[in-house]
């Protein structure tokens, strides 16, 4: 037998309202690995790694992505780790995702207020360069919305975590 004492308890930290899932493009590893770690501590359910035609790998090293989600919860105070999933290809993802997915583009129309009210939302970053024109028309046939932020062009890991803040903290 074995019996555990609590010798201590911390009250949970701030929890998002919302449940959002960040679906990035692979981009370089250093930055992919960035925006798991910042969009953990802000509070981001789940990360899954797309490949698209303008990915900048093709892999990741899954079990160091999975520690550094890990220390980015205990760093922050998050009791609930996310979901990290294998890297799908952009067209397989979409045709299996059942949530509202919205794929922010730079050709995209304004970001309306109401895209930022969707819950239990996949977001879509694409890689540098933006998304093709024929994954445009891919995420267009699954009734994805398509929208940009009204801020210059980002690079792919400054919009990831600007776009999860936008959703997870917007009132």
């Amino acid at each position: 037998m074995v019996l555990f004492r609590v010798i201590e308890t911390r009250p949970v930290q701030h929890v998002p309202q919302r449940n959002v899932a960040l679906a990035l493009s692979l981009i370089k590893k250093d930055n992919f690995e960035l925006v798991a770690q910042k969009c953990t501590e802000i509070g981001v359910s789940e990360f899954i790694p797309l490949v698209s035609e303008r990915s900048e790998k093709k892999a990741l090293n899954m079990k160091r992505l999975k520690k550094i989600v890990i220390e980015a919860c205990e760093q922050s105070g998050r009791g609930a780790i996310p979901l990290v999933r294998e890297p799908v290809a952009l067209e397989d993802f979409l045709n299996a995702e059942p949530r509202n997915v919205v794929a922010f583009h730079t050709d995209g129309e304004k970001a309306k207020t109401d895209v930022f009210e969707i819950d239990n939302v996949v977001l879509c970053i694409g890689p540098e360069g933006g998304w093709s024109d024929t994954e445009t028309e891919l995420f267009r046939s699954r009734k994805a919305a398509l929208a940009k932020l009204d801020l210059p062009i980002l690079r792919a890991e400054t919009a990831a975590i600007v776009v999860a803040t936008l959703f997870l903290y917007r009132s």
